[in-house]
């Protein structure tokens, strides 16, 4: 079988994105093209997408009248950023004796060398991409071929497909203009329409649930930091509940501290030069720091994450920082007194914990440095100024 990958947003698909399937499929003679709609597109930061149901079913809407063309829900199950690497590792996985091809569009293929994995990318797919817009056919090849030049396999082709993208459809729906009729398929022009979507005011994403954050956790962490992510979310909600913290903030905060502690340093890397994050010189030379901020821009860039508290206790939970917030306190404590935790003086941890959050703060910020001390590595400003309030509370405290 030679089957090739288009995965997008399609939001909302249009005659387009058909048009690409239906030229590279002839050009390349493929039994089939398989339409992906992305949970939450890495490289792009969308704030108002249609829901992915919506998506989902007007991909397939769309699919309807072309036989060859198939719809997965693969990235949308799966939920969280959309890495067409883990994609194509899951497809090999299930379909290990097809020959793949990925479909791009012209502006993304001319990015896919600073793309997650991608000489993983280009092992396991051959790489397509046909002139739109302001992009040529010329820019496409000469690209093509500074990617070729590392090895991996390109096919550029001249389609003849309608010049229409979706953020003018929606431009055009949110205006009042009818000209977006006429870019998408009829099916989905009537779906649109039924359902009011991307109208001006009408809200587009559905909200994720803490029961889908625990899905993408279990699929990004191990088990051990799986099982260690629920019980700071357990950790953290009782300890909210005790002093006055937004319980439910604290558990999707606790789901969501740990989501990059397993990625790979490159990942993290990636992440940060999409999301434009400086790591300051404590951060570069430290790479266990890198997860909490790294991971509270990923929380809100793509998981959509809009609440200021909940990102700022995932940003501190790892150094701490003059200041904190009682949320950013509970995810700091909850992290050390979780269920599971055995370090040594745990136990007098957990005890100051459900005595004074403060009191359990100074003794987690002292135990933090004088360990990083001993084993002769940075401490990162944010924790110094941590402690030294904490110090100065506790004195002022011994005063009174």
């Amino acid at each position: 079988m030679k089957v090739a990958l288009f995965g997008g947003t399609f939001d909302p698909i249009h005659n387009g994105h058909i048009a690409l399937c239906e030229g590279f499929a002839q050009a390349l003679g493929l039994d089939r093209v398989l339409l992906m709609p992305t949970a939450h597109p890495p490289h792009k930061l969308k704030t108002e997408m249609a829901s992915a149901p919506h998506r989902l079913y007007m991909c397939e809407l769309a699919a309807k009248r072309h036989p060859f063309i198939r719809v997965s829900n693969l990235e949308i199950r799966r939920g969280g950023a959309s890495f067409t690497a883990d994609t194509l590792d899951e497809l090999h996985r299930r379909h290990p004796d097809t020959e793949w091809y990925l479909i791009t569009g012209a502006d993304m293929f001319l990015t896919l060398g600073t793309w997650f994995r991608f000489p993983d990318i280009a092992k396991m797919a051959t790489l397509c991409a046909a002139p739109r817009g302001d992009v040529t056919q010329q820019q496409l090849r000469a690209y093509a071929d500074t990617l070729e030049a590392t090895g991996a396999r390109c096919v550029v082709t001249d389609i003849k497909a309608p010049d229409v993208s979706s953020s003018r459809i929606r431009e055009q729906l949110r205006s009042g203009d009818p000209a977006w009729k006429a870019a998408v398929p009829a099916e989905v022009a009537d779906y649109i329409a039924d359902h009011d979507l991307y109208r001006a005011g009408t809200p587009c994403e559905t909200p994720t649930t803490d029961e889908q954050f625990t899905d993408i956790i279990r699929r990004r962490l191990t088990p051990y930091r799986f099982h260690h992510s629920v019980a700071v979310a357990e950790e953290a909600k009782r300890l909210a509940e005790k002093y006055g913290a937004d319980p439910d903030k604290a558990y999707t905060a606790g789901l969501l501290h740990d989501i990059l502690k397993d990625a790979s340093p490159a990942e993290q890397l990636q992440i940060a030069a999409d999301f434009g994050i400086l790591l300051d010189d404590t951060e570069q030379a430290s790479q266990k720091l890198w997860h909490a901020h790294v991971g509270s821009v990923f929380v809100e860039k793509i998981l959509g994450v809009a609440d200021p508290e909940i990102i700022s206790a995932i940003r501190y939970h790892t150094t701490g920082r003059a200041n904190m917030t009682l949320l950013e306190k509970v995810i700091y404590v909850a992290d050390f007194t979780a269920a599971g935790r055995d370090y040594d003086d745990v136990d007098v941890m957990r005890r100051l914990a459900d005595q004074s959050l403060d009191d359990a703060m100074h003794y987690a910020l002292e135990y933090t440095v004088a360990d990083l001390h001993k084993k002769h590595r940075i401490v990162h400003a944010d924790t110094l100024a941590a402690l030294q309030e904490t110090r100065e509370r506790m004195t002022d405290h011994g005063n009174r």
